[in-house]
């Protein structure tokens, strides 16, 4: 039987196995001359589809202005899919979303690939069905490239997927769209708080809100005077696994936003703070609260007296100051922060007993986020459960 595991009531029938090419035809998108983008009307291109589950016209970053004819066969219009035609990764190239804009059409960009509607399907449906892991293998296993991924129409043609009556469609399409309602007001949620410990953060440290008004006034010190700035070590790359487990439980960073990998070993004990050395994150902030491996491309700041300075303190003020110590990277190609700048780098520092004040409230504030993060990974996993059961 062709038929998924899980299923509504009353829907036995067999989904049909159909090509792409039956559903829709595929075109490559506008390339434009230079001065022609930034007004106009709204084009789709690579962000509006990675970073929306579908499109809308007021979603849509970008503007494009061309000729009557040209917006004539690049007509983005409700129920057509668009696909990402090239990326760095296998895994994201021929990533998909719909469009849903029942009222204003858009157009679309030379690095996606539209499908136009030719037939009848519950548009969200086709798109959540072109996530399905079946689905997601056919088209990166067939995407060409070696640094850069690619897939042209004709990939795009001779992929098939297994597609129920309009009914089922319309049944599943709705159901998950539940889920992605709780989600975005989660993410909304999630983010509120986020935004409001900012606004805290940056009254605090311009010291319009102040925990102690007895205490001291605030001083500048170099973060060199009151840390040790490590670099971290290089790890041989058969000693790095993608997974997490009881062999390799320790993550790896070697800058970057999270971490590049596991290991069986740790250089540094949890409850550190670490600045990305180079790379395009360079100069990023983070605190890691668990052992962990310091590669050779992040800096890990030891405080030299723990009774002066406040670790989680020392920790916010440079979150805070993210953007400026990104400032400090130098170099084209893949810029870097020298130590020496770092180590230069000014610090405003309360007296030892403000600090710890600061870090309590702040603390407060990180427990709320981790517990709305909780929650919304358990819905995205609730999606992603109920996704693999009901589809192909």
């Amino acid at each position: 039987m062709n038929s998924p595991k899980v299923r509504f009531k009353y829907f036995t029938e067999d989904w049909k196995i159909i090509k792409l090419n039956s559903l829709m035809s595929f075109n490559n998108g506008i390339n434009a001359e230079k001065d022609s983008y930034g007004h106009g009307r709204k084009f789709i291109n690579v962000l509006d589809i990675l970073n929306n589950n579908f499109v809308k016209y007021n979603d849509i970053i970008g503007s494009v202005s061309v000729s009557e004819k040209v917006e004539k066969t690049n007509k983005v219009e409700y129920g057509d899919l668009l696909f990402l035609r090239s990326s760095e990764t296998r895994e994201d190239v021929g990533k998909s979303s719909v469009y849903l804009d029942e009222d204003e059409s858009a157009l679309f960009g030379g690095f996606v690939i539209r499908g136009k509607k030719q037939a009848d399907y519950h548009p969200y449906f086709l798109k959540l069905n072109l996530e399905s892991p079946e689905v997601r293998n056919q088209i990166s296993s067939k995407a060409g490239g070696s640094t850069r991924f690619n897939i042209s129409q004709s990939i795009l043609s001779s992929i098939e997927i297994s597609i129920p009556s309009q009914n089922e469609q319309e049944r599943i399409a709705e159901f998950i769209s539940h889920f992605d309602k709780k989600i975005q007001l989660q993410q909304e949620k999630t983010e509120l708080l986020k935004e409001q410990k900012k606004g805290y953060m940056q009254n605090i440290f311009n010291q319009k809100l102040r925990f102690n008004s007895n205490s001291p006034e605030w001083t500048y010190s170099n973060l060199g005077d009151i840390s040790l700035i490590e670099k971290g070590n290089q790890l041989n790359k058969d000693s790095l696994s993608k997974l997490n487990d009881n062999k390799n439980p320790f993550p790896v960073y070697n800058g970057g936003v999270s971490p590049s990998g596991y290991t069986n070993k740790f250089n540094r004990q949890k409850d550190n703070i670490i600045i990305s050395e180079g790379g395009n994150s360079c100069g990023y902030v983070n605190f890691i609260n668990q052992p962990f491996f310091s590669g050779g491309h992040s800096y890990t700041i030891n405080i030299l007296n723990e009774t002066s300075i406040d670790k989680y303190y020392l920790y916010s003020y440079l979150k805070y100051m993210q953007k400026r110590i990104m400032d400090l990277r130098v170099g084209s190609g893949l810029p870097n922060i020298q130590k020496t700048a770092l180590t230069k780098f000014q610090v405003l520092i309360p007296h030892i007993n403000e600090q710890k004040r600061i870090s309590e409230f702040l603390t407060v504030f990180d427990k709320k986020i981790k517990l709305e993060m909780k929650k919304l990974d358990s819905l995205v996993y609730q999606k992603q459960a109920f996704m693999q059961q009901m589809f192909i």
